[in-house]
């Protein structure tokens, strides 16, 4: 009996290895696609952006006022035009991700999670830095070449501290407080 039960729990751990495998895999191609994310907005270079969105990918903007933007061309082309303000007053923006939720369907990966912006203006401007967060869902699937990509961004705001208070889940994106310090040290 005792055999019997090793052989069973062998015979598990084999059917469940692979899954696991594969969701670790997963993970860790989602997770770096948050860190082009995050690099292309440290760096206000929308160009990165572009292997990250599909052709027809659909974003959903912070803003009551706008409407969705469809299709990579547009979302980078929007994303650009924000970078290029931000470059035209000097200042930066490092955005971070916590992602708290993860759904795996086939070819299809559906996060939920929170972002937080800060903006850090030119020191001559002698204003402080800011920072605003919110709430994504972002959906990616996979192309026949195997690689992730985004086809539907979503966002709104909410408060910072939901942000700070959301707390790492084993696998997933999430950047720490000290990340988000060190590139403010960095910017200075």
């Amino acid at each position: 009996m005792k055999s019997f039960i090793h052989a069973l729990v062998w015979l598990c751990c084999l059917a469940v290895g692979p899954a696991l495998a594969s969701t670790d895999k997963v993970n860790q191609e989602i997770n770096s696609l948050y860190d082009t994310f995050v690099q292309s907005y440290f760096e206000l270079d929308p160009e990165p952006l572009m292997a990250l969105y599909s052709v027809d990918a659909c974003l959903m903007g912070v803003s009551a006022d706008t409407e969705f933007i469809r299709g990579r061309e547009a979302i980078i082309k929007a994303i650009g035009k924000w970078f290029e303000k931000v470059k035209s007053r000097d200042a930066t923006i490092k955005i971070d991700f916590r992602v708290i939720e993860r759904q795996l369907e086939g070819q299809v990966v559906t996060d939920a999670g929170y972002y937080l912006i800060r903006y850090t203006p030119n020191q001559e401007s002698e204003q402080p830095a800011s920072e605003f967060a919110g709430k994504f869902i972002m959906s990616f699937k996979q192309s026949l070449d195997g690689e992730w990509h985004i086809f539907v961004d979503s966002a709104n705001r909410s408060k910072p501290e939901l942000f700070y208070a959301a707390g790492a889940e084993p696998g997933l994106y999430f950047s720490s407080p000290t990340e988000i310090m060190a590139a403010e040290t960095h910017q200075k």
